[in-house]
């Protein structure tokens, strides 16, 4: 399967999802076959994680491997018979985001890094990134609410929500501009339309040349 994947990576708020979207929708048209998968999207693990986030707040590692988990059953049971079929498999949150919330939270990277090696390297990986306060401002726009999980309150940064968000997402971050220092970055502090024209580009371009 390496080769195959595509992946979005970056903190709720990024704009991962609509941009995962709007590039499926640009890659259909250009007339690939598209299938998407992402970080707790899969029927096996999706409502466990969803309850890990809520009763087990500070068992992170047993979340990130719920996580490995869940991914590892997309890909099984969903990614890779489409992918063999000639599919491009676009994840919405992959590896590298799931290592920059495993860091912001302590987590060992040679430990993640062995964990995650069950899973196919992505053939190109976009790291996106945006101001912490404008990401913050998408969140509550979108939900009206901070997840406490991604807030960072299970790591005890501080007891106010907005900072220890802010802090938790600035962490997360720099943690994914490292991973991802050969890959990527997309600001998406831009327009909607920018944004979405210039990871079409970089795909389109990318995918051209195999």
């Amino acid at each position: 399967m390496e080769g195959k994947i595509i992946a979005l990576e970056g903190s709720e708020g990024s704009g991962r999802t609509i941009h995962a979207n709007a590039l499926k929708t640009f890659l259909e048209e250009e007339g690939y076959g598209v299938v998407t998968f992402g970080l707790g999207l899969s029927k096996l693990m999706g409502e466990p994680i969803s309850k890990k986030k809520r009763d087990i707040v500070f068992q992170r590692r047993t979340l990130f491997l719920s996580y490995v988990t869940d991914l590892a059953d997309q890909l099984e049971n969903v990614i890779k018979p489409m992918v063999k079929s000639g599919f491009i498999a676009l994840a919405d949150g992959y590896t590298s985001t799931l290592m920059a919330w495993g860091l912001a939270r302590g987590l060992e990277e040679s430990w993640m890094r062995d964990t995650l090696n069950v899973l196919p390297k992505p053939y190109l990986s976009l790291g996106l990134v945006s101001n912490s306060v404008e990401i913050i401002r998408r969140i509550l726009r979108k939900k009206g609410n901070l997840d406490p999980l991604s807030s960072g309150i299970d790591i005890c940064i501080n007891e106010d929500l907005f900072s220890s968000y802010i802090q938790y997402l600035d962490t997360f971050q720099e943690n994914l501009r490292r991973l991802l220092q050969d890959g990527i970055l997309i600001d998406t502090g831009r327009t909607y339309e920018v944004v979405k024209d210039e990871i079409a580009k970089i795909v389109g371009e990318r995918i051209e040349e195999t």
